[in-house]
């Protein structure tokens, strides 16, 4: 599956959430594949086209997806770039900034360590 249009990548990334929210106690074994590669599909189709989450108008980060994004936008960088700068994967960076994944300690830290995110903000806003 290829993604070439803004609608379907609207509808492929209401797809992924509608699979990731399947399971409530967060135990998707039967979606993985699926997710995994309607992932990489919606991450190619972000990787050949710009996609602007935030507006140019720069809000001040309510969320610490806010932060991230914020971050990937001061240093010019995709999602699957910033995830290979936290060391993490990019379906796991994915679900933190939708929000389908807590925030641990060792992401934390990597927030911290490597963004230089306040650690209280991390700490009131995870």
């Amino acid at each position: 599956m290829e993604i070439s249009t803004a609608a379907q990548y609207e509808q492929a990334l209401r797809e992924i959430e509608a699979l990731m929210n399947a399971f409530s106690d967060g135990e998707n074994t039967i979606n993985d594949s699926k997710i995994g590669d309607l992932a990489k599909t919606i991450e190619e189709y972000e990787d050949r086209h710009v996609v602007m989450p935030m507006p140019l108008v720069i809000k001040k980060p309510e969320t610490v997806p806010d932060v991230i994004e914020l971050k990937m936008f001061e240093k010019k960088m995709k999602r699957k770039d910033m995830a290979k700068l936290l060391g993490i994967t990019d379906t796991r960076l994915s679900e933190v900034m939708h929000g389908k994944r807590k925030i641990n300690m060792e992401l934390a830290k990597r927030l911290y360590n490597t963004l230089g995110v306040d650690p209280k903000f991390i700490l009131e806003k995870s």
